[in-house]
């Protein structure tokens, strides 16, 4: 059970049994560390867990952006990445938490909005979310999904912070990766 400081708010939760846990991911370096997390806590045996994955709106600055067909060719692979993102996860959790309900959903929209939004819907007594720590200029043009969930949530929030250098590797290892794409075409 998580201590609110609401009492009427307590009262609702205890009356709906409430336990769910959203946990939100996307492709960052913050996915082992929130693993790590869930995997563990020690949650109660009610406790049921929602991975959610949020695809934002597709903003690109391409020639063939005007063509439908290419949007949705696009659209396509993003999800099916972002599906295979949440089975993936869905994997490393299940094996130790194998008695607890766990779901994965893909939605769209603005990541803070929809995972504020969703965890009102389900009345979620946590929300599981990763931060990356930017900050100054980086932080005002990429904004803060954290921040505006922590701002905004109907509930307690457990922010699960990337050290600098764990994003700096990975970083290294994507750029890596893409040169051997490039050069393996």
């Amino acid at each position: 059970m998580f201590v609110k400081s609401d009492p009427s708010e307590t009262k609702r939760e205890e009356k709906e049994g409430n336990n769910l846990v959203l946990v939100a991911v996307d492709e960052s370096s913050a996915v082992p560390l929130i693993v790590d997390f869930i995997t563990r806590h020690q949650w109660t045996s009610e406790t049921e867990f929602k991975i959610l994955h949020v695809i934002a709106p597709i903003m690109m600055d391409h020639p063939m952006a005007s063509y439908p067909l290419f949007l949705e060719s696009v659209e396509k692979d993003v999800r099916q990445y972002a599906e295979s993102l949440l089975e993936r996860v869905k994997k490393e959790i299940q094996p130790k938490l194998a008695d607890h309900k766990i779901e994965t959903e893909v939605m769209n929209g603005l990541p803070a909005e929809v995972i504020v939004d969703e965890a009102k819907r389900l009345n979620a007594a946590m929300i599981v979310v990763g931060s990356h720590g930017r900050t100054g200029f980086t932080r005002f043009f990429l904004g803060s999904v954290s921040g505006a969930v922590v701002s905004h949530a109907p509930c307690n929030v457990m922010i699960i912070r990337v050290p600098k250098t764990a994003d700096r590797i990975a970083a290294r290892s994507k750029s890596a990766d893409k040169t051997l794409e490039a050069h393996s075409v």
